[in-house]
């Protein structure tokens, strides 16, 4: 009797890629699980090495996902964004911020994981808040009908520093984040640069 051949599964990651790790660690932080390179390796296919080998560390493989994430919160917040001038960068600030402290699954990572979760948001050099300074510069020379300047830059890079630090850094202690303090501080700060910004 000729054998009947069994048919094997396919691999979820026939050829894994890096952007494949961090697909898979955005989906793993979403199910608000702990994001283990050991797990992440064999569910790619890989050795644990080629992922160190592709990212440097465990903390920047989750940087590129958080990064994916921003990006995400960041495109939503400027579309909903109302107001003209000022009025909408802070309603686009407002939005971002509201929107990414509500997201169970970063207070989950942030709780779990406070060292780097504070480290992810709040770094200036991060890809997080590169994200949202990128994109709150483009905001500001729009609703300013300038190009974008080192004058500007350095506001956008300073709103994002204060907002970011002052919401989580009130989760952190324990107390929901104070949105409208954070907005009314922006508020503050872009009054405060309006007349040095060309």
């Amino acid at each position: 009797m000729a054998a009947t051949a069994t048919s094997l599964p396919t691999p979820r990651f026939p050829r894994a890629r890096p952007a494949d790790a961090v697909d898979l660690a955005l989906e793993t932080l979403l199910a608000e699980a702990r994001v283990d390179m050991q797990t992440l390796a064999a569910e790619l296919g890989v050795a644990p090495a080629t992922l160190y080998r592709w990212f440097g560390s465990r903390g920047a493989l989750i940087e590129q996902a958080f990064e994916r994430l921003t990006r995400q919160f960041s495109a939503t917040a400027r579309a909903e964004a109302k107001g003209k001038g000022d009025e909408r960068v802070c309603d686009y600030a407002r939005n971002i911020m509201t929107a990414s402290s509500a997201f169970q699954p970063v207070r989950s990572f942030v709780e779990r994981e406070k060292e780097l979760g504070l480290k992810l948001l709040l770094r200036r050099q991060g890809a997080v808040h590169r994200v949202v300074a990128d994109e709150l510069l483009e905001l500001l020379a729009e609703t300013r009908t300038q190009a974008p300047s080192p004058e500007l830059a350095e506001a956008a890079h300073v709103i994002v520093q204060i907002a970011t630090s002052l919401v989580w850094a009130t989760f952190m202690v324990g107390d929901e984040p104070e949105i409208d303090e954070a907005v009314q501080v922006v508020r503050v700060i872009l009054a405060s640069t309006r007349s040095q910004l060309p």
